[in-house]
C-alpha cells in the first residue's frame, strides 16, 4: 500500500473513531457530519468523500459493532465450552456486557431504520453473530425442531428486550435485577430444549 492509500485508510479510521466518540459523548442521534469534521479537524466535504452521508457513516458504526460482538462470543465460547449449556451462558453474558460497555454502539446496531436483518441484503457481521449464537443453541438442543432459527430469534429477542428495558430504566430493581433474570431466561429456554 502506498502512502496515499494509507493516509486514506488511516483517514477513513479516524473519522469513524470520531463518530464513535460522538456518539459516546451526545449520544447517536446527536452524530452530525459537521460534528465529525470539526472532531478531526477537516472539513465536511472532506467527510463525504469517504461516507455519501450520515446514514453511511452510522452503517458503518453498525457493522463495526456488530464485528466487536461476535469477537465477545467467540472468545465467550472457547473460554467457556465445558458443556453446551456453560457455553451459551457465557455467551448471553458476554452479549450482554458488550451492550453496556458499548451502549452507543449497542443503540446505533439496533436503532437504524433501512436494514434488513434475515434477508440477502443482511450485512456479514450480524448474520456471523446470528450464526454463532445459532451454533450455541443447537448444541443445547436435545429436542427435534422443524425451526432452529426461530429458537435463535426467540432466544436473541429476549435478550436484547432485556437488555433495552434495562438501559431505557424500565426494569424493575435495575440491571443488577436484569441480570439475575437473563440467567433465569438461559436456564428456561436450556429446560425447554431439554
Amino acid at each position: 500500500m502506498n502512502r496515499r492509500e494509507r493516509h486514506k485508510q488511516e483517514l477513513r479510521q479516524r473519522i469513524i473513531a470520531a463518530t464513535k466518540e460522538i456518539a459516546d459523548r451526545d449520544g447517536w442521534k446527536g452524530i452530525t457530519i459537521r460534528k465529525v469534521a470539526e472532531q478531526i479537524e477537516y472539513s465536511p466535504p472532506t467527510i463525504y468523500e469517504y461516507f455519501e452521508n450520515k446514514d453511511a457513516l452510522l452503517f458503518q458504526l453498525l457493522k463495526d459493532g456488530f464485528h466487536l460482538l461476535y469477537l465477545d462470543l467467540a472468545k465467550a465460547k472457547a473460554e467457556n465450552n465445558e458443556t453446551p449449556q456453560q457455553t451459551l451462558y457465557a455467551m448471553a453474558k458476554a452479549y450482554w456486557a458488550f451492550a453496556f460497555r458499548e451502549r452507543e454502539l449497542y443503540e446505533i446496531m439496533h436503532g437504524l431504520a433501512g436494514i434488513s436483518f434475515g434477508t440477502q441484503n443482511t450485512p456479514e457481521e450480524p448474520v456471523r453473530v446470528f450464526f454463532i449464537l445459532r451454533d450455541a443453541i443447537e448444541a443445547c438442543m436435545n429436542v427435534e425442531t422443524k425451526d432452529l432459527d426461530g429458537e435463535v430469534d426467540l432466544f436473541w429477542s429476549n435478550l436484547h428486550g432485556m437488555i433495552s428495558l434495562t438501559i431505557q430504566g424500565r426494569m424493575k430493581g435495575g440491571q443488577e435485577r436484569a441480570e439475575m433474570l437473563i440467567d433465569r431466561m438461559v436456564e428456561l429456554y436450556v429446560k425447554a430444549w431439554g
